[in-house]
């Protein structure tokens, strides 16, 4: 009995033993991740698989999860209609090197809910959905620990929908790591046409984005693109001091924003102990608090206009690189309501409201926006554009005879930059140490589009 015993100890010791699962079509795909057990790595053969929806609901371990990856990325496509493709309620899974095709009316690639605890979304790439990774709670269980890194997100067209679009979408779960994703093209055309590339909200704590390169416009233009959110567009629908916070403990650093015309690079809804330092941001609104119960830290950030606090909300603000005022924010949001304001009673009025009239004032309106966004009394783009080679592609190396952007003191707050690199002892303000050199941050997307053969 005694040898049993240790027997029994010697085995429980050690993982599960990894088992390749090869496939090569949908089918084999699909039982695979039915019979699926710890340690097992499901290997998509090159291919096209075409799938529905695909419920994942056994479980792996810390020691052996369970992988989804592909052999060869660039020869293998999976492609789907379906309004949610993997629906992960397990947790200790793997998905890597997979190249996802939605279509115009895919909501997510991945939606993790419930036990979906401690998943991995590594180096994918993953196009064509209204929210191409979705958390949700299920029976009051939030999935929690999720891990999204190294992945390619965005949409090859403004999306037709009333819809949320928010590439990446998170509510309740606490502990997300959203790490080194290129994040782009997320435009919703439908509704009240505001999107957002990423946020974390509806009750979480803990969450982290880093090195992220959001670029709100990248292939195509137009709407209300934000950047990167600690409440979204709010959770939930009530006031007080008795209402849930959306997140709390959460930290935005060493980001790379751009392209954000008509919105906030970074957005804080009901928020509180956020930490937001060393971010880059290029041709947006800098950053928006909004309501009373929001409260961030803001250091070291280099920021296209400024920080702007609405409804009763509060930062400590120190040691940025602002290139604009908060008044200036204000000023474009009243030009961009009247304009659609102007429209609409045109619309209901059409009798008394020459279209001609309606025309010349909206062009006013646009060339103020326009003087706006140039100029230091709104978002300064100017300014950026003069110190940096090509801020709007992602271009944050010095031109020749500019000194790079310093502040006089180190928070402590992040010990290396958005290259990877540590911090030396001079203080650089935004996301890039220049101390180490040039800092390539379109590597993030180039290397992942590299992998499965996109030119773009």
């Amino acid at each position: 009995m005694r040898l049993i015993l240790c027997f029994c100890a010697v085995l429980a010791a050690f993982p599960c033993a990894a088992r390749e699962v090869r496939v090569t079509n949908a089918k084999e795909l699909l039982q695979a991740i039915r019979v699926a057990t710890p340690g097992d790595e499901i290997t998509l053969q090159p291919g096209t698989y075409h799938l529905n929806k695909v419920r994942v609901t056994r479980p792996g371990t810390k020691a052996a999860p369970i992988i989804v990856t592909a052999r060869s990325p660039a020869r293998t496509k999976i492609k789907s209609s379906a309004v949610e493709l993997f629906k992960i309620d397990a947790p200790f899974w793997v998905f890597e090197n997979l190249d996802i095709r939605g279509s115009s009316d895919a909501h997510h690639a991945f939606h993790i809910v419930g036990r979906g605890d401690d998943i991995v979304l590594r180096g994918n790439h993953i196009v064509g959905f209204h929210a191409s990774v979705k958390g949700n709670p299920q029976e009051d269980d939030a999935p929690d620990r999720v891990v999204i890194t190294q992945n390619a997100f965005y949409n090859e067209a403004p999306r037709k929908t009333t819809a949320p679009v928010t590439l990446i979408d998170v509510v309740g779960g606490s502990d997300w790591r959203i790490t080194k994703n290129f994040i782009a093209d997320f435009a919703k055309n439908g509704g009240n046409e505001i999107s957002y590339g990423a946020f974390l909200k509806g009750g979480g704590t803990g969450g982290l984005f880093e090195g992220n390169l959001v670029m709100c416009e990248w292939q195509h233009k137009g709407h209300q693109r934000v950047g990167l959110s600690f409440g979204g567009g709010g959770t939930f629908r009530c006031t007080g001091p008795d209402c849930p916070l959306e997140h709390r403990k959460g930290v935005m650093r060493n980001n790379v924003i751009v392209n954000c015309p008509n919105a906030p690079a970074i957005y804080i809804n009901r928020s509180r102990d956020i930490g937001i330092y060393h971010n880059t941001s290029f041709r947006a609104w800098g950053a928006l608090l909004r309501y009373k119960d929001s409260f961030a830290t803001i250091q070291n950030n280099i920021l296209s206009g400024a920080v702007s606090l609405r409804s009763g909300a509060e930062a400590k603000s120190d040691d940025n690189i602002q290139t604009g005022y908060a008044l200036g924010a204000y000023a474009a949001v009243a030009a961009r309501r009247l304009k659609v304001r102007i429209s609409d009673y045109h619309v209901k009025y059409s009798n008394w409201i020459d279209l001609e009239d309606v025309k010349t004032v909206s062009t006013y309106l646009d060339s103020f926006s326009g003087w706006l966004a140039k100029s230091s009394v709104g978002r300064g783009d100017e300014d950026l554009a003069e110190r940096f080679s090509a801020p709007e592609v992602g271009d944050f190396n010095l031109r020749p005879g500019f000194a790079p952007p310093t502040v006089p003191y180190d928070y402590g707050k992040v010990k290396i930059d958005f290259c990877g690199r540590p911090r030396g002892k001079v203080v650089f303000s935004g996301a890039i140490d220049y101390s180490a050199g040039s800092c390539d941050v379109q590597s993030v997307r180039n290397v992942i589009l590299d992998k499965f053969g996109i030119r773009y």
